[in-house]
């Protein structure tokens, strides 16, 4: 806290200089010559902010002494420690606890997260190989694109088939039709 005051008074003072460094140009500006003073003012209250505050550090700091001097510490217990951004007094050993447990959780479950996913994949691998091989099993799979064997073949015509098979046939469907059926 000190040191954040020392570091006001060090900016009002700056400020005080270049307001003070504009009135020489200037020396008649209401506003600068309002400013200046109130610059002053800003600067003495800090001042004296500032050498009050040590003496309730110091007092501050006897009844610490006094506390932690009548209290022995062993190791692994849960003390208060000043936190160097806002000053206050916090559960350290706490806080530490609770933050490895969280990280341990979070790998754990990114853990199974990334076994579910190996699993799913080993899955599908495993179904696609068996797919592939039950309907296929000794069959060479051809391109349609491949160049045919016989000399009159074409490369992508007719590929119904695999390159040299011709087109299926249409064949009449009129045996299952009814009306072939029934007499005339």
């Amino acid at each position: 806290m000190a040191e954040d005051l020392a570091k006001q008074l060090a900016g009002y003072k700056a400020q005080l200089q270049q307001v003070e460094s504009a009135l020489t140009a200037n020396g008649e500006n209401e506003d600068l010559l309002k400013l200046k003073k109130d610059l002053q003012e800003v600067i003495e209250l800090t001042k004296d902010l500032l050498s009050s505050q040590p003496s309730e550090t110091a007092d501050d700091a006897c009844d610490d002494m006094s506390a932690s001097g009548s209290q022995s510490w062993k190791v692994g217990e849960k003390c208060m420690a000043v936190w160097s951004d806002d000053g206050q007094k916090e559960m350290i050993a706490a806080q530490r606890e609770y933050k490895k447990k969280k990280a341990l959780k979070k790998a754990q479950r990114i853990k199974e997260l990334e076994q579910e996913r190996e699993d799913q994949k080993v899955k599908w691998q495993q179904f696609n190989n068996k797919a592939y091989s039950k309907n296929k099993k000794g069959q060479v799979k051809r391109s349609i694109f491949a160049s045919p064997e016989s000399v009159t073949g074409k490369v992508g015509v007719g590929t119904c088939g695999i390159a040299d098979k011709p087109m299926t046939q249409y064949q009449d469907t009129s045996k299952y039709n009814v009306r072939h059926l029934m007499p005339q």
